[in-house]
């Protein structure tokens, strides 16, 4: 419900105790424009009347009222070509083309200084119709006067001003700054002359009763003396006001003033409510008086105050807007974010299609008040850009792998999964796998506004070992000649032995080797540190060594066993240097039997019991070449 404000109207200190009979009587129109304001809006208000009032007719009941001898205009009161001033008014236009004339009753207008005032315009449409435009010089509309009770007329003196108003809008009431005058408006030919000329809007018109009219016999007429035919030329007037000067006029607005056009008021919010406030405006003479009153409804200015849900944004992420003012649903919205545009009270979920900082407005409009624009901003931040790659991609069992990070900002937080079940929140860290396999390696950053983006599943291969193994075989005793041959293993079904490095020690030919097999001869007897490194397909490696004895192995082939000290005993110095292992010494004579045999020969034969001549032998032995056997024959001498 709507609130009332009135403003009391003081104490009317005049009371009337008469009425006098006679053309005198006062007439008042209190108006506000506009009559629908916002909070704080000024409305300009006015009053139109005054006393001395022979007519005030404004047609709004529909007919051509009081006051009129006769209207040969047959009018009509619909409004064919669109609003008036205030209501309805009176158009001519659909009547044959003769006697369009409004007559008035005879006034008794000899007191002299009495004036007419109405509001006119002539349709503006081309071609035929209500609206049909007057456009020949002849077809004008007259104001005219007769003393003689209509036996013949005469024009208004001029000068026939046109009024000086508003045309750049065909919604009227407009405003007319200098109303017309004289007795006659001459239409214009052309439509675009029509266009700008007052004569085809509603505006006012004033002209003071000339002196020769001013007896107690005079009627006045509004007449088109000519038209082009029926449908054409039309016009219409409202608002007609015949009157003569009173004595003192006394005016008093219910808020103060003591003028009909008070200055303007503003008024002001009663909370948040929508009120009506009324003026009322009361005028006098010594003999009548007249009230009106206007009512303004004042509509609250709307609020435009939002809260926004995350001011800090991802970029893809959504943020919502609450409206937090005060006006309904039905209100009009307009708001922006950052350049787009959309309407509704909400709650409204927005995401911002890049980064930087946002602004969001919102403005409201109700009931045709319009709020402050509130704005507010908000930063959209950049999600990070993650990059990283593992150095090396693949690497061996025991070989550690460094991640190098490249993602952007560089002021992030991270989260390394290594696909081990292990990770890290180093930057750029390194990491050792215990087995070999295929690993899912991700990356998790997140930046110092909480802007997370990852890099998932990047797989890396870590591969097995190969074993390295080292198998000889000698190709002669004499010459010192050894054949290596590389057996080792390559780590796994998938990987082969592709690379070797042989170093056979000093003295060797060749020195090293990168064959998977080598002969290689020495150049003299000694203990040599052999060594093998392998690589296999998938660039592991794997090492070994091992040492080999090279040797000349002496057997003498005469003992003296005498008693002299010399040659007592058979005898090796390989045997004595421990160079051999798990000896069997068999002696055989001439005639092939087995004379002696020791199955942990000491290095100690001195053929006891043997009588002196040639005997065979047969030594089996362990040596660092592996199992041998060595057969020959030995002289013994007494």
């Amino acid at each position: 419900m709507r609130n009332s404000l009135y403003f009391k109207l003081p104490v009317i200190l005049l009371l009337f105790l008469f009425i006098k009979t006679g053309y005198s009587q006062c007439e008042v129109t209190a108006n506000a424009y506009p009559q629908v304001v916002c909070a704080d809006d000024a409305v300009t208000l006015s009053a139109n009347g005054g006393c001395g009032f022979l007519m005030n007719n404004d047609f709004n009941n529909g007919t051509i009222g009081v006051g009129w001898s006769s209207a040969a205009a047959n009018p009509v009161f619909n409004n064919p070509c669109g609003a008036g001033p205030s209501g309805a008014h009176l158009w001519v236009g659909t009547t044959p083309s003769q006697s369009r004339t409004l007559t008035t009753v005879t006034y008794d207008v000899s007191i002299g200084g009495c004036d007419i005032e109405w509001w006119m315009r002539y349709g503006i449409v081309p071609g035929s119709g209500n609206c049909e435009d007057p456009d020949w010089q002849d077809e004008g509309v007259h104001l005219q006067w007769s003393t003689n009770n209509g036996a013949t007329w005469s024009d208004f003196p001029g000068p026939d001003l046109e009024p000086v108003g508003n045309t750049s809008s065909t919604t009227p009431p407009f405003n007319t700054t200098t109303p017309g005058s004289g007795g006659y408006w001459q239409p214009h030919s052309s439509l675009s002359q029509q266009q700008q000329s007052e004569l085809y809007y509603w505006n006012t018109y004033e002209c003071a009763i000339p002196l020769s009219a001013t007896t107690p016999n005079t009627r006045f007429r509004w007449a088109q003396l000519a038209t082009s035919n029926t449908g054409y030329d039309a016009w219409g007037i409202d608002e007609v006001e015949i009157k003569c000067p009173t004595g003192s006029l006394n005016i008093l607005w219910s808020h103060g003033p003591t003028v009909l056009n008070p200055p303007a008021v503003t008024l002001p919010a009663i909370g948040q409510l929508s009120y009506d406030t009324c003026f009322k405006v009361t005028i006098w003479d010594s003999i009548n008086s007249a009230t009106d009153s206007v009512c303004v409804t004042v509509n609250p200015i709307p609020t435009s105050d939002f809260t926004i849900s995350d001011t800090s944004l991802c970029l893809g992420d959504s943020t919502t807007f609450t409206y937090t003012g005060n006006a309904g649903t039905s209100a009009n919205y307009s708001w922006d974010f950052d350049g787009t545009t959309a309407s509704g009270q909400g709650p409204l979920t927005r995401t911002f299609p890049d980064t930087g900082q946002k602004v969001v407005s919102l403005s409201v409009q109700e009931a045709g008040c319009k709020s402050a624009t509130t704005l507010k901003t908000l930063n959209v931040h950049p999600n990070p850009s993650v990059s990283f790659f593992p150095d090396p991609l693949n690497t061996c069992i025991g070989d550690s792998i460094t991640f190098i990070n490249q993602t952007s900002p560089a002021n992030s937080n991270w989260n390394w999964d290594f696909g081990d079940g292990a990770g890290s929140t180093q930057e750029s860290p390194s990491h050792l796998y215990a087995a070999p396999g295929i690993y899912n390696v991700s990356l998790t950053a997140t930046t110092a506004f909480g802007c997370v983006a990852d890099l998932q599943n990047i797989p890396i291969s870590i591969y097995p070992n190969p074993v390295a193994a080292i198998d000889t075989n000698w190709i002669d005793y004499d010459a010192w000649t050894v054949q290596f041959d590389d057996v080792s293993q390559a780590g796994s079904a998938t990987s082969s032995i592709n690379g070797w490095l042989w170093d056979f020690g000093g003295n060797a030919t060749p020195l090293t080797s990168t064959n998977n097999s080598q002969i290689v001869t020495y150049g003299g007897m000694g203990i040599y540190t052999v060594q093998l490194i392998v690589t296999n397909n998938h660039g592991c490696k794997d090492s070994t060594s091992m040492k080999i004895t090279v040797y000349q192995l002496e057997i003498p082939n005469i003992i003296t066993p005498n008693g002299d000290g010399f040659n007592e005993t058979f005898s090796i110095e390989a045997i004595e240097s421990d160079a051999l292992n798990n000896v069997t010494l068999i002696i055989y004579n001439r005639w092939g039997k087995k004379v002696y045999e020791d199955v942990d020969y000491d290095n100690d034969w001195a053929a006891d019991g043997l009588a002196e001549g040639t005997y065979y032998y047969i030594m089996r032995f362990t040596s660092p070449r592996g199992e041998e056997k060595f057969h020959g024959s030995v002289t013994v001498l007494r």
